[in-house]
């Protein structure tokens, strides 16, 4: 009885060994199926690929743009980043150089927007979005900013985005009522708010309104918000 307990306790002892064993193998597998992603930035794509291909990883090539310190086909970028770990069999993404771009965004500040759209396209670019915004300094219609900015290299057909000034920021008024009122007093109302005005005539049914010039209509109607130096037309009889 005693040797088949001694056995039994050797058979348990071994069973237990092989199952660590086990584990430990699995483990140390696990393990190596990690790698720690190395630096390629400014390697030449062919040994980039060399150095993936042995570590177990993909290399793929994300897209490709200029660089003015990077020759062609140099790494200029990666995706994980060095020293992050990956697992075997996974990608690796790379922007690869496409060496020193000779096209370059012209300078449009202080051009009007119409001939900046012509520069554009005469430097082989394309017009891209036009936004507007109020500026106390730049004149209407003129270019405040760009991007990407004047002298960044560009691809040929690449588009060159513009914000233009709309002017300075105008004061609006809501149109008062002139209808009623004698055409007198609505033109100093008019031009109290600095509003330009134009007169038409007709004629009116009430003799007594014929005789002290009345407003019968007006356009912007009351009520409408009006900018400084918009032209108002009232109607009086006559």
């Amino acid at each position: 009885m005693n040797r088949f307990l001694k056995g039994f306790g050797i058979f348990l002892l071994l069973a237990g060994l092989g199952v660590a064993s086990a584990f430990g193998v699995i483990a140390l597998l696990l393990r190596q199926e990690e790698v720690r992603v190395p630096d390629l930035t400014g390697q030449d794509i062919v040994s980039a690929l060399d150095t993936t291909t042995q570590l177990g990883l993909q290399l793929k090539v994300d897209h490709r743009e200029p660089s003015q310190s990077l020759p062609k086909d140099s790494i200029v970028s990666q995706l994980p980043a060095p020293g992050s770990v990956l697992k075997k069999g996974r990608q690796l993404k790379v922007v690869v150089s496409l060496g020193p771009s000779e096209l370059l965004a012209p300078k449009l500040l202080g051009e009007n927007y119409r001939k900046a759209e012509v520069m554009i396209r005469q430097a082989g670019f394309f017009p891209g979005s036009t936004a507007r915004a109020p500026s106390e300094s730049v004149e209407r219609d003129v270019v405040i900013a760009q991007s990407p900015e004047p002298g960044a290299p560009l691809e040929k057909d690449g588009r060159i985005s513009t914000l233009v000034s709309a002017g300075k920021e105008q004061q609006l008024y809501v149109m008062p009522k002139l209808t009623g009122k004698r055409a007198e007093a609505a033109v100093r109302t008019i031009e109290s708010l600095g509003l330009l005005h134009r007169m038409s005539y007709r004629t009116g049914g009430d003799k007594a309104q014929a005789t002290e010039r009345v407003v019968l209509g007006q356009k912007p109607l009351p009520g409408y918000p009006v900018a400084a130096n918009t032209t108002v037309e009232i109607i009086v009889s006559k």
